[in-house]
Formats: C-alpha cells, structure tokens, sequence
C-alpha cells in the first residue's frame, strides 16, 4: 500500500493571518454599520410596518 504523508501547516503563521482578517471585517462592517445603520434601520422599519398593516387588511 502506498503511504499518504500528512502535511502539517504552520498554525502559527495561519492563526494570525485569519485573526488579521477577522479584525479587517470587524472594522469594515463597523465603519458601514456607522455610515449606513440609521439608513438601513428605518427601511427595515418601513418595510415591517408595511407588513403589518398587509397583514392586518
């Protein structure tokens, strides 16, 4: 039988580059949250009272 050798990747230098990532979406979403939240917020609430009053017809 032909034996598979296990490659083992550096966790360390994985470890990080994935926390560096997770940090750099942390802050995009959080600068868009901050530019866009009351936007998106009051459509969301829009669109939920219209559902309601759908509903209640």
């Amino acid at each position: 039988m032909n034996e598979q050798k296990c490659i083992k990747p550096n966790a360390e230098l994985s470890d990080r580059s994935v926390m560096l990532k997770m940090e750099r979406c942390a802050e995009f979403l959080a600068r868009m949250i901050e530019k866009y939240g009351r936007e998106v917020l009051a459509e969301m609430e829009a669109g939920e009272s219209e559902e309601k009053e759908n509903r209640e017809q």
